[in-house]
């Protein structure tokens, strides 16, 4: 991954996190850095940044679009994020596939969390922690905190500023090669109280762990492992570490915490251990690592020291990969007889061998009763447009994929399906329009614009409600580009 994709992944969150740290204090006694100040920045402008951040993320390609496990990854924080502390904010979280253990906390409630995190954590309670303590950086409002003290600045080099802030802390000439948007001083200025803000984002975490019903053990266990790494292997130690060093002043104070709490025990759900044995089973999609997967899954389902149906989705998953349908199909027959209420991830994959194998008829009939059992999977319903597609039946294509953008729109995957289509349909239009909500979500404004240009010269087939549309949109996205460029201009100047 280039240097810019991996300082934005690794070190959005070094701003609440590298300064060294402060002398012990108590939970009770910590600087309350989230209230009235952070007011400066309306909650509205803040969600914006982290808009913007998300945007170019993607655009770079460093967001996992994986919808089976963006979907669970936030069905599971909604037991953190309906607690009392996270009352009022809005939450979206995404993964980064990357095999390094790391999270961070944008603007606006935007949590990343590494795939590597979720395979390293030994408990969902352990990944709830982390999760918490990202939470506890929003609530607070830290990065708003920082913004607000540039009030003259727009969304866009605010946005700006806190990635060029990020990289200056790795390298301070890439950090001017992203945006020269004032000294370092400044830029270490706006960075000055994050020693306190972790042991807040401690804190609140720790408070948002137990209300959500979690083992609050999982949040020092897990700290405390990693504290252990970081001292076996110092300069090779989890990405976690170096984003949000921990002391041991801290796992003491989280530790006493634990000690005056009611211990609460909680089972994983099979989600967690269906997602972990997916993201092990690919976490080296090369001929050689998908051979040391399958040997590692071999042994420890015969060693006994992993979940027998979690090794068989696993091995599965690494035959899928391999375009070994048989072996695929052999392990997914075992585990739909052990399992005869089934489960959605079990059911996508069964459909994706069929897929890749180039039986469709299968595909569809085990999608039609797939869909039936898991209505709610968003991995389900692309499949099922993708084999309506890969049958010709684009007019039952858009039927699914327009009643599905009721439910998703911000998911840049249906769009192209659709655009997809429509193009079938031999609506270049409309395929044209829908092609550029899918260039929007990626972030690719310029892309986006020639789409709809596209529409607009193949307009005799749209009416003239949907024209008049594509001509509003398209002078939206034209005032949102120039707006960018002028910005950008003025951060270079």
């Amino acid at each position: 991954m280039a240097w810019v994709s991996r300082c934005l992944t690794a070190l959005l969150a070094a701003a609440l996190s590298c300064a060294p740290p402060a002398a012990y204090a108590q939970f009770e006694n910590l600087p309350r850095l989230g209230d009235a100040g952070a007011e400066d920045l309306a909650p509205g402008t803040e969600r914006r940044i982290g808009e913007t951040i998300v945007r170019d993320l993607r655009r770079q390609g460093v967001i996992h679009d994986d919808p089976e496990l963006t979907d669970y990854l936030n069905r599971f924080a909604l037991d953190l994020t309906s607690t009392a502390p996270a009352a009022g904010y809005s939450f979206e979280f995404f993964l980064v596939l990357d095999n390094t253990l790391n999270a961070f906390a944008l603007p606006g409630g935007y949590i990343g969390v590494h795939t590597g995190l979720i395979v390293a954590a030994q408990s969902e309670s352990e990944m709830a922690g982390v999760l918490a303590h990202e939470i506890g950086h929003v609530t607070q409002r830290h990065i708003a905190r920082m913004l607000a003290r540039d009030r003259q600045s727009s969304v866009l080099m605010l946005a700006a500023l806190v990635l060029s802030a990020l990289a200056a802390r790795s390298n301070p000439q890439a950090g001017i090669g992203i945006a020269s948007l004032g000294t370092t001083m400044y830029q270490q200025q706006m960075l000055s109280f994050s020693r306190d803000a972790e042991r807040e984002a401690d804190r609140i975490g720790f408070d948002i762990l137990r209300q959500g019903g979690f083992d609050t053990n999982g949040m020092v266990g897990f700290f405390g492992r990693l504290q252990q790494a970081g001292r076996l292997y110092e300069n090779n130690a989890p990405e976690y570490l170096r984003t949000h060093p921990l002391t041991s002043e801290r796992i003491a104070d989280i530790q006493s915490r634990v000690g005056a709490s009611r211990y609460k025990q909680r089972p994983d759900s099979f989600d967690f251990v269906l997602a972990r044995a997916k993201l092990r089973a690919l976490s080296d999609t090369s001929v050689d690592g998908l051979r040391l997967t399958q040997a590692v899954f071999e042994r420890q389902m015969r060693e006994r020291t992993i979940d027998e149906n979690a090794g068989r989705f696993g091995l599965a998953t690494v035959f899928a990969a391999q375009r070994d349908a048989a072996g695929a199909r052999r392990l997914l027959a075992e585990l739909r007889r052990r399992l005869p209420d089934g489960h959605p991830f079990i059911a996508r994959l069964a459909v994706q061998v069929e897929i890749e194998a180039g039986d469709l008829a299968a595909a569809a009939t085990l999608l039609s009763d797939a869909r039936k059992r898991f209505p709610a999977s968003r991995a389900l319903l692309h499949q099922q447009a993708r084999v309506l597609l890969a049958q010709h039946d684009f007019r039952g294509a858009v039927a699914t994929l327009e009643e599905a953008l009721t439910a998703y729109r911000s998911d840049p995957e249906i769009w192209r399906l659709l655009a997809e289509a429509y193009g079938g349909l031999g609506q270049p239009a409309r395929a044209h329009r829908t092609a550029a909500e899918q260039f929007v979500l990626l972030g690719a404004l310029p892309a986006a614009i020639e789409q709809l240009r596209m529409a607009q010269r193949a307009g005799r087939q749209l009416d003239f409600y949907v024209a008049s549309q594509v001509d509003a949109r398209l002078r939206e996205l034209e005032a949102q580009w120039r707006y960018e460029r002028e910005e950008q201009a003025a951060g270079r100047r």
